[in-house]
């Protein structure tokens, strides 16, 4: 998957475009893999080294990385815990399917 090889390589994920033509067509991460890819770019943006997540979380640096893992399970409140260590709040949205 094409984002994870993004966070494994520390580089900035792309952002959505919209479709290009008939060819092309749109996908949606699951939403844990969503959550975990909007934790990435925050974190990115934050500026903040890893050093100082595993601080502010008081977990272990193999914890924070796998935080930023789509093949790792991580709980949500980990996750929501993460997004707090950078002065962000979580937020689920649930919408009528298409």
């Amino acid at each position: 998957m094409m984002i994870r090889e993004h966070v494994r390589h520390g580089e900035l994920l792309p952002r959505p475009s919209r479709p290009r033509g008939r060819k092309y067509r749109m996908i949606r991460l699951p939403a844990l893999h969503a959550a975990k890819a909007e934790l990435y770019t925050a974190f990115e943006a934050s500026g903040m080294r890893k050093a100082e997540m595993v601080r502010r979380m008081g977990i272990s640096k193999v914890n924070v990385d796998r935080l930023f893992d789509l093949a790792h399970h991580s709980r949500l409140d980990q996750i929501e815990a993460a997004f707090r260590a950078l002065g962000k709040e979580l937020s689920i949205e649930i919408r009528d399917a298409a």
